[in-house]
């Protein structure tokens, strides 16, 4: 992928039916002649097209091919490519389907041509059906829902969609809908009717449960029993969903895609991708990519590995051949037993015995003291050695013959002489071949050897990174629920002060007796807010809200609980300088004695930063709407945020206009989401 580019969404999809090649290309092509470019032609090995706005580029080879559609949207250049290899021996038939962008063109959905290609055959993830469509489940199916949700091998997620008793077609319009978009890279199931609905909840239990005409994303692995992190399996209520329509399913696919597409490649179709590069390339044979799958890469064996580090740094370096005048006399060796430190060239029959093993006194430089020197072996280096090699030590033998053949005149023992030395030359001749073959041959090796070595680290590291990644999510719901559980002391503590209080203790005054509120996200807290909350109004900011519960299920909910307390002290604050119980801003609130319900004054700050409101690009991205009695034009700049999360990406803001003391007495929030540009930012 281009370092520019960013990744929109993959799929991989296993094909048991062969062939492969032919339904796919089939489906493939009627959505290329949609776009004005020829379908592939299947006695092309290689086809190329091109028309305004996009152009195709289809390979194939053997059993395994590639398709490559790039087309213009806009400033953003969108990439669709499609990698697939027949059956072999220990794997299926696969295909990888990729979506990239350079730029932004918002286009992240499944490619059009996969509903139709899902259709050809019973294509899977390697564990359960993708289907081009939703799948109904009623009360008598929800076991069977059940057991493939919790199926070991499952890579893609599921969407559960509920029956909204408000609208009975609506919940069909839904999934029909997420099925399109997220076709190859999840599962859309709808729940039949309410007695399906109550029976799925019953069966993986309140937290795990789905809604009030709602859906919920349960992304592998799944257990009911053992589930930990409810939230991981991102909810989304009937409420937004009837409130923003195709904008929320938008909001809920992009979380599904992205699950996906942040998936490494499964072991045998990254092995076997790599040979179908190489195959199209020329490179390698079709035959390769079943060889590849059959050898799994096996562990480094450290010992073995330090041996073959030792027996490498016992491997020298040909010594470069001197020239006449190092030699006594100024003139060359006539022979091979004339060269210092050599008994003779080496033939034909002498390349191919084994080389005796250096002693320790033998004068030999070991490689590891010339490492820094430059290669080991350097071909070019050694043509040249050879050469001169050559011509040094065979002048004198070829000049000798052809001297013998001049004065010869045909005679029979001279021609015999002629004829053993020509043979003579020949063996030398032959010798020195077999040192250029050998010292390649080992060169090859050597590169193939330190690529097997580059490649298995590439796969150690993304391993690595795999397990510091699941090690990350455990750490951040382990932040999550210690943030809940630290509100419930609270609660806890604020209602024994309260028993206190009514004790007649002088140093505690009353507290109120009401509910704590355990928010599952931050739309769940703007929705509360929406309710609870007289002197808040809250804006449009759903959707930054959403953006961040769905790309970051255990950190929101740390952050909902946080956004809930600033919500409840603007609330406060407000209610009490409307009423005239407080003179002063918000941050003067937060750092009063006097105040009820406060947060810490390190999380406000009512201003922005010179470089922000001087930049109209930063200021414009600051400006909400309000009513024309905050404000005649009906918006406003909103500078005062506060910082849900200080640093760091994300890093979550809230947005406000205070007009407690202004016509409405209330405070008016803008945005509720990610940080907003600025100079860091962009």
């Amino acid at each position: 992928m281009p370092s520019n580019a960013s990744r929109l969404y993959q799929a991989v999809l296993r094909d048991k039916a062969a062939p492969v090649s032919l339904r796919l290309r089939r489906a493939f092509g009627e959505w290329l002649e949609g776009k004005g470019l020829p379908p592939p032609d299947a006695g092309k090995p290689l086809q190329e097209s091109k028309v305004e706005g996009a152009r195709s580029r289809l390979e194939r080879r053997g059993d395994c091919g590639r398709f490559l559609v790039e087309e213009q949207r806009g400033r953003a250049l969108l990439r669709t490519r499609v990698t697939y290899a027949e059956s072999v021996p220990r794997m299926t038939g696969w295909v990888v389907v990729t979506v990239e962008e350079d730029g932004e063109s918002g286009a992240g959905q499944a490619p059009g041509f996969l509903p139709a290609y899902l259709r050809t055959a019973q294509i899977t993830d390697g564990a359960v059906h993708l289907t081009d469509a939703p799948d109904v489940v009623d009360e008598y199916d929800v076991p069977r829902l059940i057991h493939t949700l919790a199926e070991r091998d499952r890579r893609v997620p599921f969407v559960v969609v509920a029956a909204d008793p408000q609208d009975p077609r609506a919940a069909s319009a839904r999934a029909g809908y997420l099925a399109a978009v997220i076709a190859g890279a999840g599962v859309v199931v709808r729940l039949a009717d309410l007695r399906a609905l109550q029976r799925f909840n019953d069966a993986v239990g309140p937290d795990l449960g789905v809604f009030g005409g709602g859906i919920r994303t349960y992304v592998a692995p799944f257990d009911p029993k053992t589930e930990n992190y409810p939230y991981r399996h991102r909810p989304m209520g009937g409420g937004m969903l009837r409130s923003q329509g195709d904008q929320a399913l938008d909001l809920a696919a992009e979380g599904i895609i992205g699950e996906t597409s942040r998936r490494p490649l499964p072991d045998d179709v990254q092995r076997a991708f790599r040979i179908v590069s190489r195959v199209l390339a020329g490179k390698a044979q079709p035959r390769d990519i079943a060889d590849a799958v059959a050898a799994r890469p096996a562990s480094v064996d450290r010992g073995r590995e330090d041996l073959r580090r030792r027996m490498m740094a016992l491997t020298v370096r040909p010594a470069p051949v001197p020239g006449p005048s190092a030699f006594p006399g100024g003139s060359a060796p006539h022979s091979p037993s004339d060269l210092p430190g050599s008994s003779a060239l080496p033939t034909a029959e002498a390349a191919a015995r084994p080389v005796p093993e250096p002693q320790p006194d033998a004068p030999v430089a070991p490689l590891a003291a010339r490492v820094a020197a430059g290669p080991v072996f350097d071909v070019t280096e050694l043509a040249r050695t050879v050469a001169g090699a050559v011509a040094a030590q065979i002048r004198g033998e070829l000049e000798a013959a052809l001297d013998l053949a001049a004065s010869a005149g045909g005679k029979g023992s001279d021609s015999g002489q002629l004829l053993r030395q020509m043979r003579t030359l020949q063996a030398h001749v032959d010798g020195l071949r077999e040192v250029v073959l050998a010292q390649q041959r080992g060169t090859e090796a050597e590169g193939e050897m330190l690529l097997a070595e580059a490649e298995g680290e590439s796969d150690r590291l993304s391993d690595e990174m795999e397990r510091l990644s699941a090690e990350h999510e455990i750490l951040q719901s382990e932040y999550a629920e210690s943030v809940a559980l630290a509100r419930k002391f609270r609660e806890r503590v604020r209602w024994l002060e309260s028993r206190l209080a009514l004790s007649g203790h002088p140093a505690y005054g009353l507290a109120p007796e009401t509910p704590g509120f355990d928010p599952a996200g931050l739309v769940d807290t703007l929705n509360m807010a929406r309710e609870a909350l007289t002197h808040v109004e809250i804006g449009d900011t759903d959707t930054p809200a959403a953006r961040l519960d769905l790309a970051y299920p255990t950190l929101a909910r740390a952050w909902a609980a946080k956004a809930w307390d600033a919500l409840q002290a603007l609330d406060s604050f407000a209610t009490a300088r409307s009423s005239g119980r407080f003179v002063g801003g918000f941050f003067e609130w937060c750092r009063s004695d006097a105040a009820d319900h406060t947060i810490p004054s390190g999380m406000v700050a009512m201003s922005e930063s010179q470089t922000v409101n001087t930049n109209g690009k930063y200021s414009a991205s600051r400006i909400f709407s309000v009513p024309p009695e905050v404000h005649p034009s009906g918006r406003v700049l909103m500078e005062a945020h506060i910082k849900i999360r200080k640093g760091g990406c994300p890093a979550p803001r809230i947005h406000f206009y205070d007009d407690s003391g202004g016509a409405t007495g209330k405070i008016w929030i803008g945005h509720v989401g990610d940080h907003l540009p600025n100079t860091r930012t962009n």
